[in-house]
């Protein structure tokens, strides 16, 4: 498998797993640290303003990575996620903070737009779905070591030094990519023109159907960031990084043997599966057992392996290299706007209330029913043999 794919892919890949390594070791740790700042009624904003300037930031990011190049928009998204952890430590009120984490959200609406929009440039339409999901275990690596070192860093060095380790973590992000060459042929400088933004830039109608189905089953990701931490202390589970770091590791392990599902079965096939485990993982954290509450996290793992690289090769198919960094930033946009609606609503109707997890995720549940059916009966008919 390495013999198959260019060194450019492999550098993209631990680029990558550096940079979600990078932000997801303070998440475990966030809710705990605003309520120590007396805000502990704001724990959705911890997550809901990040995914909102990610998505407000993608129609920009998706122009920029389609004329002046993949490289500049990646390369902005990780010094983004450098100054950020550098000042955390120094805005120590509760609106402070909450600023710097919307701020912070401009990294993940630049860095992934140039990443997925360069890996279309560089990797055959055949081979899209397994390249993607190879790229998505290096994202889930990042992410599982993340939220499996959180607790101990912050254990052994403190909340301050893991602010900086995230810093570092980005900084060396970044110089990677400074070592790989541009896809994008011609580039073009850049303008003020380029941040002219039109409803063709924040909407590509080819990305309508990924682009719905991500949004209604990404809730469920980002009603889990948000609430795992409470709902592990509820359990009396120490790790609060445990639910996250178990679902990953699932993750990990469903991309290696499904790797090719998408490129084989077609991509509604596949994510009519991996939806149908998004609706089991919810079904079971309604019961707040912890027992179930770990099963959750392996079917979560499921559904995450197998939807992602499907809805990303789909987005990918539909642009059929025409403005894909627009395409993708369509698809993003509906990843933060669910990731934000699972957060804000899921926090709601918690409102800190242990008992309340049933609601959260019969809630959540509902939404993903309501992809599933989408698949079967709102989907086009295949254009295509990858759809």
């Amino acid at each position: 498998m390495l013999r198959r794919y260019s060194l450019q892919f492999w550098l993209l890949c631990l680029s990558t797993l550096l940079f979600f390594f990078s932000f997801t070791i303070l998440i475990p740790e966030l809710p705990d640290y605003i309520s120590s700042l007396g805000g502990e009624d704001y724990k959705g904003a911890v997550i809901g303003l990040f995914t909102i300037a990610a998505a407000l930031s993608r129609p920009i990011s998706g122009k920029l990575a389609d004329s002046i190049g993949r490289l500049p928009v990646m390369i902005f998204g990780g010094v983004v996620c450098i100054v950020m952890s550098v000042l955390y430590p120094i805005f120590i009120s509760v609106f402070g903070f909450l600023t710097l984490r919307f701020f912070h959200g401009l990294s993940t609406g630049f860095m992934p737009t140039g990443t997925v929009a360069y890996l279309a440039d560089i990797i055959p339409k055949d081979r899209r779905g397994e390249a993607m999901g190879l790229l998505g275990i290096m994202n889930n690596i990042g992410m599982m070591s993340g939220y499996a070192a959180s607790s101990f860093i912050m254990k052994n060095l403190g909340l301050t030094n893991m602010f900086w380790l995230s810093g570092l973590l980005a900084f060396l992000s970044v110089a990677i990519i400074f070592g790989m060459k541009e896809s994008l042929k011609p580039v073009e400088k850049l303008k003020l023109s380029h941040f002219k933004i039109g409803l063709a830039d924040i909407w590509d109608s080819r990305a309508k159907e990924p682009a719905i189905l991500m949004l209604l089953t990404v809730t469920m990701f980002g009603a889990v960031i948000t609430l795992i931490p409470d709902y592990s202390k509820g359990l009396g589970i120490e790790n609060k990084g445990l639910f996250i770091s178990i679902m990953t590791v699932s993750t990990v392990v469903t991309r290696l043997f499904t790797s090719k599902l998408s490129d084989v079965k077609g991509r509604v096939y596949s994510c009519k599966i991996g939806t149908s485990f998004w609706i089991i993982g919810a079904t079971l954290l309604i019961f707040r057992q912890i027992e179930l509450f770990y099963l959750a996290a392996i079917f979560c793992g499921f559904a995450s392996g197998i939807n992602s690289p499907a809805l990303f090769a789909w987005a990918v198919d539909v642009a059929n290299g025409e403005r894909a960094g627009r395409a993708m930033a369509t698809l993003f946009i509906a990843l933060e706007i669910g990731i934000t609606i699972g957060a804000f609503v899921s926090a709601f109707i918690y409102d800190n209330v242990f008992v309340n997890f049933s609601l959260v995720f019969l809630f959540i549940g509902i939404l993903c029913a309501a992809a599933l059916a989408y698949l079967f009966f709102g989907v086009k008919k295949a254009r295509n043999q990858w759809v």
